[in-house]
């Protein structure tokens, strides 16, 4: 048994996940991935403001 024998194998086996599996999604999950990023930046943003209103009001903000 050559080394070739294993390693062939594997490679083609990973050329057929890419060529199937990734670049099909590979559009869609970028989107996903920028839309994700900007809903957790508006929820931050808006604790954010919910947390600056409240140290005012305490008096402890600085």
């Amino acid at each position: 048994m050559n080394t070739q024998d294993i390693i062939t194998p594997v490679a083609q086996f990973i050329e057929w996940t890419f060529n199937t599996v990734l670049l099909p999604i590979s559009n869609s999950f970028n989107w996903a991935v920028i839309g994700l990023g900007l809903v957790g930046l508006l929820f931050w943003l808006r604790l954010q403001k919910k947390y600056n209103v409240r140290a005012e009001q305490d008096g402890n903000i600085m």
